[in-house]
């Protein structure tokens, strides 16, 4: 969940949304819809998400959604930030970090390349 919020700049929203049908594995992409009005893009899935992916699928291949709680629902946004949260918590960052720092990171990494 994280790599995919950071090297696409997913919302929170966006992320839990995302369904196995927005998912090409032939032509490496994912279509991403934006939420707040934004407009819909084809975005690259890298070799690395894309082995990620497919061993996800493997796991739970039967749901509609990509990230799925462990009721076997799809995650609420609520989960997914509880979630970073907690991880945050278990790095040596020195800083607490939240959901929505990932879509900016992704804006700075791409504003610096």
């Amino acid at each position: 969940m994280i790599l995919l919020a950071y090297r696409h700049g997913l919302r929170a929203s966006e992320l839990v949304g995302l369904r196995w049908d927005q998912v090409d594995f032939e032509l490496a992409v994912l279509q991403v819809r934006r939420a707040k009005a934004g407009t819909p893009a084809t975005h690259p899935l890298t070799g690395r998400e894309l082995r990620a992916l497919r061993r996800l699928q493997r796991e739970d291949g039967h749901s509609t959604h990509l990230f799925m709680s462990e009721r076997k629902a799809p995650i609420s946004i609520d989960g997914y930030q509880k979630m970073v949260e907690r991880l945050s918590g278990k790095t040596k960052l020195g800083f607490p970090v939240h959901a929505h720092m990932l879509r900016h990171a992704c804006g700075f990494k791409m504003a610096n390349d």
